[in-house]
């Protein structure tokens, strides 16, 4: 039977509504994906037919995809990619199936998939059926804002509300009001048993609301009264909220701008003094993270804020603090190595390791540490074996890029292998690991990780927020640095992520009062490029002398991928862009975010585990 043929049938709600039902949903709002799967079971039973097969897999094509409220033009996009292959999306509906949707959208009574029917019949549809997008609106804001589910499902709903209803003109404007002031209630009730609701409904409210200025100061007020409660009892949630108070501060007063960084400084002193309290010589790793966040938002402040308060001094005795920490986590150290596995076990190794996590976050923990930064003492010396059993290093080498110049060359050597030589030998190795790891690795353990969970702009920008490798004021080009990478945009994700990496191991080095300056014979003041401070005994000391390696031979040698200078000059093309050496570098960061904030909540969970 064909869509044209069963338009005069009468629709049944009870075709989807006993579907729902058997189904046995945990929440009473789920989001629309997690419908999808039960409403395309029931479409494929022989024994449904016409009509009622047409129905049911319209109700399951509009549901399945994801809801990306980043993007107004292409806002639903595939529960999952993989092969180059993904899952059906809203838009591959064709025009009888939209219509179809359209007379089912006022049938349905779960809000969620109410929400997503009518927000794709009338997107994909007839734009001029006000009746439908506001149907749409006033399903999307009946998300309760209650419970836990807002960060997972709610938020986006309301998102997504504000997005129409901005489209709708007068009525929608006051939809816009109707939902500001019920976010704005919920901020002005907040209490520290909310949690991190009141932040989230802050920030939405901040981003998408309509909110006059004496509701901007009492939102500010509110949310710096319930920071400062909580300041001693739970410093996380504190420093969250002073953040989002500063958002709503904006420019406008400098001296309560200054005051309150240094409250959100003087929060990461509190969690450092509280882990070696607990226990001093355990605790040493996790009091690092914390010293080096404070020290980093402390620097921010303004020089004469500083001077003021005598905070040049605490950020003195914080580093002096920092590198005795240091010392102790250095001794606790241990070096775990195991046997090489071929790539068939790689493949499964890395999948396993990512899969059935029931937190994202240990899932993104797991795939950011399938591997351990390289030894350079090891590579080294597998290097010199490598020369010695050849007569390689008798001839001189070339090496030539994409475009054919000659980016590197070597001449020969008659005698025992040159440094040169060797060193070439160890970029070739860092090269060759690279492409095997992502191969064996991280490709595969990254489609797991994707197909299981979803991580958002603003999820991976506020692990950025934790994350003391991170310099204040860049987490947002970090966090959507991250996204690129995990939507497999590794061409993207380096242009933005690789230059940020000079940043990082300057910041590193001036928190460590390392002068990363050269002056010239008039007295002129440059910073060092990336090779200069790769090659500063103390950027090894600091961030390991394999990590420093990897970097180079990725970075900034010319025999290598040489990453850096191909994006900071233009010459990163099409091939490159989208390469193993891309995907590499793109999980070398990830890996560098991601594992001071492992170590910080491991400690956590353990301290947790064991006072319980």
């Amino acid at each position: 039977m064909s869509m044209g043929d069963s338009v005069s049938d009468a629709i049944n709600p009870t075709w989807w509504e006993d579907v729902l039902a058997a189904a046995s949903l945990d929440d009473p709002y789920e989001p629309p994906e997690l419908l999808s799967s039960h409403l395309d079971r029931a479409a494929a039973d022989p024994a449904v037919t016409g009509l009622h097969e047409l129905v049911l897999q319209a109700l399951a094509m509009a549901s399945s995809a994801m809801l990306n409220v980043e993007d107004w033009s292409d806002p639903f996009t595939p529960a999952m990619q993989f092969g180059g292959k993904r899952t059906v999306i809203p838009a591959d509906l064709n025009p009888e199936q939209v219509a179809l949707l359209a007379r089912i959208a006022p049938l349905i009574k779960r809000n969620e998939l109410r929400a997503r029917v009518a927000d794709v019949a009338w997107f994909y549809g007839d734009r001029s059926d006000i009746a439908m997008l506001d149907r749409a609106i006033d399903a999307y804001r009946a998300a309760p804002l209650t419970g836990d589910v807002w960060f997972n499902v709610r938020k986006d709903a309301w998102v997504r509300a504000f997005a129409l209803a901005a489209r709708r003109g007068a009525d929608g404007h006051a939809r816009m009001q109707e939902m500001s002031d019920a976010l704005k209630a919920q901020v002005l009730a907040g209490q520290m048993t909310d949690n991190f609701r009141t932040v989230g409904f802050a920030e939405t409210l901040r981003q998408h609301g309509r909110v006059d200025a004496a509701g901007c100061v009492e939102v500010r007020e509110a949310l710096f009264g319930l920071a400062a409660r909580a300041s001693s009892a739970t410093p996380r949630l504190s420093r969250h909220l002073e953040r989002e108070a500063l958002a709503w501060l904006g420019s406008s007063d400098a001296a309560a701008a200054n005051a309150a960084t240094e409250r959100v400084a003087r929060t990461y002193i509190v969690e450092a003094d509280a882990r070696v309290q607990t226990d001093p010589k355990a605790g040493a790793p996790v009091e690092s993270h914390f010293l080096e966040k404070a020290i980093a938002v402390l620097r921010t402040i303004p020089r004469s804020y500083r001077l003021e308060n005598g905070l040049d001094k605490v950020i003195d005795d914080l580093r002096i603090r920092l590198r005795e920490s240091r010392e102790s986590s250095m001794e606790q150290m241990m070096r775990i190595e195991s046997d090489p596995i071929d790539l068939t076990d790689a493949v499964s190794y890395a999948r396993a390791q990512v899969s059935g996590h029931a937190d994202k976050f240990d899932a993104l923990a797991a795939f950011a540490t399938l591997a351990p930064p390289l030894d350079k003492a090891s590579t080294r010396e597998n290097a010199v074996k490598m020369l010695e059993g050849t007569i390689s290093h008798i001839f001189g080498s070339s090496t030539f890029s994409s475009d054919f110049r000659k980016v590197a060359s070597r001449p020969g050597s008659s005698g025992q292998a040159d440094e040169d030589a060797v060193w070439a030998e160890m970029v070739r190795t860092v090269s060759l690991h690279s492409q095997l790891l992502g191969t064996g690795m991280i490709q595969p353990a990254q489609e797991v990780l994707t197909t299981e969970h979803r991580f958002s702009r603003q999820y991976m920008v506020s692990l950025c927020v934790e994350s003391p490798t991170v310099p204040e004021g860049h987490e947002t080009l970090w966090g959507h640095g991250l996204v690129l990478g995990l939507s497999k945009n590794y061409g993207a994700a380096v242009s933005v992520l690789v230059p940020q990496l000079e940043q990082v191991v300057r910041v590193m080095l001036k928190r460590n009062n390392v002068y990363t300056l050269f002056v010239d014979e008039h007295g002129v003041e440059s910073e060092k490029s990336l090779n200069a401070l790769l090659d500063m005994t103390e950027t090894e000391n600091l961030l390991g002398a394999g990590v420093v390696m990897e970097m180079k031979a990725m970075l900034v040698v010319q025999g290598g991928p040489n990453l850096r200078n191909d994006v900071a000059h233009g010459l990163l093309n099409d091939n490159s862009a989208w390469s193993y050496s891309t995907l590499y570098m793109w999980w070398f960061c990830l890996r560098l975010v991601t594992w001071p904030v492992i170590q910080m909540i491991d400690r956590t969970r353990t301290q947790s585990a064991e006072s319980e």
